[in-house]
């Protein structure tokens, strides 16, 4: 299809590392095309998958990567894992521009040596979907929940009958959970996930960001405002980057939304896993969210490993320089708790036909 010429992509975002510093990027840059063929590692293989961003006849694309056994069969029905990225421009492999932890692609890995697929893709305005991304001003979270229950269709296809898992990491976990409501998929997984609206968490990281008192002040109006609904003009430039005019209508359709709520009403198995030297999400998040509704819910307190679930030491700078450490993996315990997870999911359309493309058919492109 002819693909809209590249915009300026709005992606707001909002994460304890760009907020310690008072900071949020806006990430427009094309994104790198996968190779379907690519070998990644000794068990894994992939492939390119495209859906439709909406139902509109010249709508863009999304873009993601089908990760699969290479040694499973062309029919092979496999158990699929769709991971959702944290906030901001986080790609399919879980890395930002100068800031790579390969946190998704290493899991996609290591699920795969385990005999299970995995679909992780970039959302609106990042890698290579940053062409579907509208004008800032018009990115909402229900926007990015609507594209998660695409993808969460895409992954059952691509199941052929199989079990689907839906894993949000961060603020993936609040898609994830939205994304439920609209297309139940077997099971969640809440990675690192925010157990309490998006406002509290945001306060707490605005009074420990290294800001002066007025600035901190002014940032707890601004924000207080917002959480009512409220947008706010004359924002100071110091502030911009945080609460510009143009991402403030994105933030008042996140910061009041309560995880916890929606896992008490949602249906179906939840694993929440946490690591206890994480910096931006705390346990008492992961237990907040599992004392929603005890029942169905497992929660995982995983010792030493910090937001994206490396070992990383107690001090905050070393602990930061982890997640970007070369040769350092996701700790082996997280794949091995999702892989638990996923084989005690029933699968919701058991027994469905394989699909007439195996998972080595590069132009597969499940619709949206």
């Amino acid at each position: 299809m002819r693909r809209r010429p590249l915009r300026r992509a709005g992606l707001p975002v909002i994460t304890a590392v760009a907020a310690l510093a008072a900071t949020a990027v806006l990430f427009s840059g094309p994104g790198r095309a996968q190779d379907a063929s690519t070998v990644l590692a000794t068990d894994m293989c992939e492939r390119a998958i495209a859906i439709t961003a909406s139902p509109a006849p010249d709508a863009p694309e999304l873009f993601g990567s089908f990760a699969f056994p290479c040694a499973a069969s062309a029919d092979a029905a496999l158990p699929v894992v769709l991971m959702l990225a944290g906030s901001g421009p986080t790609d399919r492999d879980g890395n930002q521009p100068g800031f790579r932890t390969d946190m998704q692609r290493a899991l996609a890995e290591d699920l795969a040596g385990r005999g299970i697929a995995s679909l992780r893709v970039d959302k609106r305005g990042v890698g290579a979907s940053a062409a579907a991304a509208p004008d800032e001003a018009a990115m909402t979270l229900d926007m990015l929940a609507g594209d998660a229950a695409r993808w969460t269709r895409a992954a059952r296809r691509l199941a052929a009958g199989a079990a689907v898992v839906t894993m949000g990491h961060s603020e993936g976990g609040l898609l994830a959970l939205l994304a439920a409501r609209r297309v139940a998929p077997d099971g969640v997984i809440l990675a690192a996930t925010a157990g309490e609206p998006a406002g509290r968490t945001l306060a707490r990281q605005i009074d420990q960001a290294p800001m002066d008192n007025a600035t901190r002040s002014r940032a707890r109006r601004i924000l207080a405002e917002l959480i009512a609904g409220r947008q706010v003009d004359g924002v100071p430039l110091d502030l911009a980057p945080l609460f510009r005019a143009s991402v403030q209508p994105y933030l008042i359709s996140w910061l009041g939304v309560d995880p916890a709520a929606i896992v008490e009403r949602l249906r179906g198995p939840v694993l929440i896993l946490q690591g206890d030297r994480d910096l931006q999400v705390t346990v008492a998040d992961a237990r907040r969210l599992a004392g929603a509704r005890p029942q169905g819910t497992r929660i995982q307190i995983l010792g030493g490993l910090n937001h994206v679930f490396k070992p990383a030491p107690v001090d905050r700078a070393a602990n930061i320089a982890a997640y970007t450490a070369p040769g350092v993996r996701p700790d082996p315990r997280v794949a091995g708790l999702i892989a638990d997870f996923v084989s005690a999911v029933v699968p919701r359309a058991a027994g469905a036909a394989p699909p007439a493309a195996g998972p080595r058919h590069p132009e597969d492109r499940p619709g949206g």
